[in-house]
């Protein structure tokens, strides 16, 4: 069912536009009769308990309308955990951000690499982004017969469909719901506001909600000059062209560090290539992570770790992607999950964000002294 992305609404036997006095009605009848004091039915406490857990969501306004609004970006699979949800930001810390899913190609030698990838970005760092990554291509894509056809493709995608209005509705309203958590309700509500541009008439419905609810004005923000975004690419192909022609004529190094053209790459082996439709919309081979999930329960020893030495944190499976932050040797943190090939794993720090280090970094059990509040574990 849309915008029950936990089954909730369908636990009770109701749509998402159910009233309050009929969730009420719905939950007090079916608890009566999934009770387990008097039903004998070996599945009646798990009923009962998922539909007090559902009931516990959807009988306040604040708590319903947040679950309404991740549901419509989330499946049971991806949505987040409420207690550590933490809003996108870009690099800089910038709250005002979109989503882009750049694909990179580098030849090197006998081998190349593909990368897709989804990043958060402000209006002042999209361009600098895709400038950077365009000038990549042009300048280190054709290093390699197969990756010829690759980085065309990589090329024109970047171009045309780079800014993906599917991903950016989803770190709005994701973002909504983070920055209503941590309290900033301004930012939650330009979040808001911003989501309307990619929003259909039944999800703006909920979005208005939120607004009306909050209470508070807000500047409206400006909307994004795409266009621009584009003009940043078109300058880079003249530019790689001197810069090739200059290399070849002078031996001059156009970037900090040539290819390694006899080198293995740094190909991402456990990556699937997806068809994602939306809204008439449809973002072709995208690449994402095959990430195995663990569960995250604040209170199990279990999954505890602490680093080994110094770590560098990124934001995704590789070291290609951006620095999240770096942490001192022996900071505890909680695995979350891991990559196929066990090289990489997903790590919970303290202030509830989830970034990736290399599994050799990581010792079993806690380092580090937990500090009051951490998000890792709670006793």
């Amino acid at each position: 069912m849309k915008y029950d992305a936990l089954g909730y609404y369908q636990l009770l036997g109701l749509s998402p536009q159910a009233g309050d006095e009929q969730i009420k009605q719905a939950y007090r009848d079916l608890a009566k009769f999934w009770h387990p004091d008097h039903n004998k039915d070996d599945r009646a406490l798990e009923k009962f308990q998922k539909l007090s857990a559902a009931y516990d969501v959807l009988k306040e306004p604040a708590s319903r309308l947040r679950y309404d609004l991740l549901s419509m970006v989330y499946d049971a699979a991806a949505y987040p955990e409420y207690e550590n949800i933490v809003p996108f930001k870009d690099v800089e810390g910038d709250a005002d951000v979109r989503a882009f899913v750049i694909e990179e190609v580098r030849g090197r030698g006998w081998k190349y690499s593909r990368n897709r990838a989804l990043k958060i970005l402000s209006k002042s760092a999209a361009p600098k982004v895709l400038a950077k990554a365009a000038a990549g291509n042009w300048l280190l894509g054709w290093w390699h017969p197969a990756a010829i056809l690759k980085n065309i493709r990589a090329l024109r995608h970047n171009y045309n469909n780079a800014f993906s209005a599917a991903e950016s509705f989803r770190v709005l309203l994701h973002n909504i719901v983070a920055y209503e958590k941590l309290g900033d309700i301004p930012l939650a509500v330009t979040s808001a506001i911003a989501a309307l541009e990619f929003a259909d008439e039944s999800e703006k419905i909920y979005l208005e909600r939120f607004i009306a609810a909050a209470g508070i004005r807000v500047a409206r923000p400006r909307r994004w000059k795409l266009s621009s975004l584009k003009t940043a690419q078109l300058l880079v192909p003249g530019a790689a062209l001197f810069a090739v022609a200059v290399f070849w004529g002078g031996g001059l190094i156009v970037e900090k560090q040539l290819p390694n053209w006899w080198g293995s790459g740094k190909e991402i082996a456990y990556y699937q290539e997806v068809n994602t439709g939306y809204r008439d919309q449809t973002v072709d081979d995208v690449v994402v992570g095959k990430i195995h999930n663990l569960p995250v329960n604040k209170s199990d020893l279990s999954r505890l770790y602490h680093l080994q030495r110094e770590a560098v944190v990124m934001y995704g499976p590789s070291d290609e992607f951006d620095v999240l932050k770096k942490l001192p040797a022996d900071t505890t943190v909680r695995l979350t999950g891991y990559s196929p090939d066990n090289v990489w794993a997903r790590i919970l720090i303290d202030n509830g964000e989830m970034g990736f280090v290399r599994m050799n970094m990581l010792a079993k059990g806690i380092g580090r002294e937990v500090p009051f509040g951490s998000a890792v574990y709670e006793k």
